[in-house]
């Protein structure tokens, strides 16, 4: 059953410091696993600042921040290399059949000329690798026109981008950008509202927005409630077909200081609720960003055990680090300035690899600059056709991709 109410985690994300075998899904018997994950919870409790976080609680979301699990009349349309049926919360993509190849990204956080030059890079890289589909974790820009310009580089290799609200984006902010991206790249999908996407031999499940009100940046961020967890489980367990992949902001957490949401300064800080979602649906599968240090690896549900690079496993979950330039110190000791993963699922496993960008050299840095520039003037005409009409796009954006 998923925890419910307050449950005693540890501390605060601190990125917001000073702010109050092929169809099997288990890879062990489902007694050890829940063992170990009443050990791992036990453990955790004892960690410090596991006195001062909360599990997700009980409430109403906003439906531009998690939609209602309703279908609407089907429409299709060729994107990318499959053919798409999208039918309200429901997407499905029929296509090449193997592998499938994902592109992760998570936290660009701005549209500064360095993190668009980044984007280049992991566009470039996720070519590269086959990439056939992308994931954005959320915190995509706190601006309209900045989820605009990352999403419009994502965007311009055709094939399908998937995004999820993070904790920083302000909802109808975030639901005009998706709406303004899709008008000319209609290949990019609000996943606050499709909920379900179904891709041969992987369905992708979205939990979005953040569970903690105390770090949702914005005024009219996405809080979601156990209400949505539970909601989730039941399409996980009666509607995916094949492994399941969970994308959410926050991560489940963890008992272990090398786990996907241990921040340095507050401990294992993901929501309890997510793992038992995880552990209840079998979810093998997960993509979590906003904990930046822990980010760079995957790691069983616990966080004790990281999943080595390219080694197909029977579950992980993953938090490609930030994509964002600005110099972060990580938890194995390394420093990154931008960070992106290629997930592959195969035969009901899956392995990933991460990418590490470079510093920008001067020359990059001059051809950053223009980079947003020539982003900034493609997007006038647009902006200024659009002055003087009404709001409305936030109620589009729901109803788009």
């Amino acid at each position: 059953m998923l925890l419910a109410g307050f449950l005693l985690l540890t501390g605060c994300p601190s990125e917001q410091k000073g702010q109050a075998a092929s169809g099997e899904k288990e890879a062990v018997p489902a007694t050890r696993a829940k063992d170990e994950l009443a050990k791992a919870e036990e453990e955790a409790r004892a960690l410090p600042g596991a006195e001062t976080a909360t599990a997700s609680v009980s409430g109403k979301s906003d439906p531009l921040c998690v939609g209602r699990f309703e279908l609407a009349p089907p429409t299709t349309r060729k994107v990318g290399a499959f053919d798409a049926e999208i039918a309200g919360y429901k997407v499905t993509l029929t296509g090449p059949t193997g592998p499938l190849v994902l592109g992760v990204l998570s936290d660009i956080k701005e549209d500064t000329p360095e993190n668009l030059f980044n984007l280049k890079r992991y566009v470039k890289w996720f070519k590269d690798k086959g990439v056939q589909a992308v994931l954005v974790a959320g915190d995509t820009g706190e601006t309209e026109d900045a989820i605009v310009h990352a999403l419009t580089v994502l965007a311009e290799p055709g094939w399908p981008v998937f995004v999820i609200i993070g904790n920083r984006e302000a909802r109808s902010v975030f639901a005009d950008a998706l709406s303004t991206v899709q008008e000319k790249h209609p290949n990019v999908f609000n996943l606050n509202v499709r909920r379900l996407v179904q891709l041969p031999g992987l369905a992708v499940l979205s939990l979005p927005g953040y569970h903690d009100p105390r770090f949702i940046h914005a005024e009219t961020g996405c809080q979601y409630f156990i209400e949505d967890v539970k909601a989730l489980e039941k399409v996980a367990a009666e509607e995916a077909k094949g492994p399941a992949l969970l994308i959410s902001h926050g991560p489940p957490r963890g008992a272990d200081p090398q786990a996907i949401d241990y921040a340095v300064e507050a401990g294992n800080v993901g929501d309890p609720n997510i793992n038992a979602l995880i552990e209840t649906a079998k979810i093998p599968f997960g993509v979590f960003g906003n904990i930046h240090e822990a980010g760079g690896k995957a790691t069983d549900l616990t966080g004790k055990n990281i999943v080595p690079e390219k080694t197909f496993v029977d579950h992980l979950y993953l938090n490609p680090g930030p994509a964002d330039s600005i110099p972060w110190k990580m938890n194995d000791g390394t420093e990154s300035q931008g960070m992106a993963a290629v997930l592959t699922v195969k035969d009901g496993k899956a392995a990933y690899e991460i990418y590490r960008a470079p510093a920008l050299t001067d020359a990059e840095r001059a051809e950053a600059q223009k980079l947003a520039a020539s982003l900034a003037k493609a997007e006038a005409p647009a902006a200024q056709a659009a002055e003087g009409t009404a709001s409305g796009k936030a109620t589009a954006g729901a109803g788009g991709n």
